[in-house]
């Protein structure tokens, strides 16, 4: 092997997305593993906020970009996420992360490593799919010490805003601009005892769940994707939590299972890095460096 590749993770800027907070924190953690890892941002949907967590090591690729691509692609692997089609950037090698449900095209190139954000993902969910899972949240910030008495119940439109023909009596909404940071979504998590959702894979969902909320889903659609009960199921962190439905066994059923999810969680959060040394290594020899 020659020395380890630069890996240039194609993202949009910072922001509340669940998707672009899997590609900063990918390069972060890369990052921090000692490996190099940069990103290629390509609009900025940070609104008047910063184009990065300034929290995070995530350095940009600078306007030089373009003149020192040539030489700096002879030992880069591009990381795409599902959403960028074909190879834009003309990348040797090419790394592409499934986000989202995989939508297979004619014009997929054989020659590129595919890898799943879930095994739920995969048109075809073989054991042979390779699958990087995490939740790109703070446990730290989101759980259910210090509750009080829940006193409100919230709802969650997000990509299922169109989807929603009446809204729940008496909730607090949750919008892409408020709560205005993950700490303030926290505390308002913490007094919420249902969180009715129409954003079928949020992250605002399991965000809830860790702060002991039940989310009663309202919505099976994704991306205008019909999905199921059994597709949540597939996913890694499991469908505790979720009432499916707001009857009494439903909400009975998403109380007790809800550390199932809580755990699962944890879990997959606490084996990242050794994913990502694995990562690294496929990534190598799939590329031949």
């Amino acid at each position: 092997m020659s020395t380890t590749p630069t890996y240039i993770l194609v993202t949009p800027s910072w922001c509340v997305s669940a998707g672009v907070r899997v590609m900063h924190t990918l390069c972060h953690e890369l990052n921090l593993l000692g490996y190099d890892a940069r990103l290629l941002l390509t609009k900025n949907l940070s609104n008047d906020g910063p184009v990065v967590n300034p929290l995070f090591h995530t350095p940009v690729v600078d306007p030089s970009f373009e003149a020192n691509w040539p030489v700096l692609n002879q030992n880069a692997i591009m990381v795409y996420p599902d959403g960028v089609h074909g190879n834009p950037f003309g990348a040797r090698r090419v790394a592409r992360y499934i986000l989202g449900r995989e939508e297979r095209r004619q014009d997929d190139n054989p020659d590129e490593y595919r890898f799943y954000f879930s095994r739920a993902f995969a048109a075809k969910r073989a054991s042979s799919n390779r699958v990087l899972f995490w939740i790109p949240l703070d446990q730290g910030d989101f759980n259910d010490k210090n509750t009080g008495a829940r006193t409100q119940d919230m709802l969650w439109l997000g990509k299922g805003a169109k989807y929603c023909t009446e809204k729940p009596p008496n909730v607090v909404d949750i919008t892409y601009s408020w709560p205005p940071s993950r700490r303030e979504m926290a505390a308002q998590l913490r007094l919420t005892r249902y969180l009715y959702s129409y954003d079928t894979l949020s992250a605002t969902n399991l965000e809830a769940i860790l702060c002991g909320a039940v989310v009663i889903m309202k919505c099976f659609k994704y991306h205008d994707w019909t999905w199921t009960r059994q597709d949540l199921d597939a996913m890694e962190h499991g469908s505790g939590g979720f009432a499916f439905g707001d009857s009494d066994f439903e909400i009975d059923r998403a109380v007790r299972t809800r550390q199932e999810t809580v755990d699962s969680i944890r879990y997959h959060n606490a084996r990242l890095r050794s994913r990502l040394i694995e990562f690294v290594d496929e990534t190598q020899y799939f590329f031949k460096l």
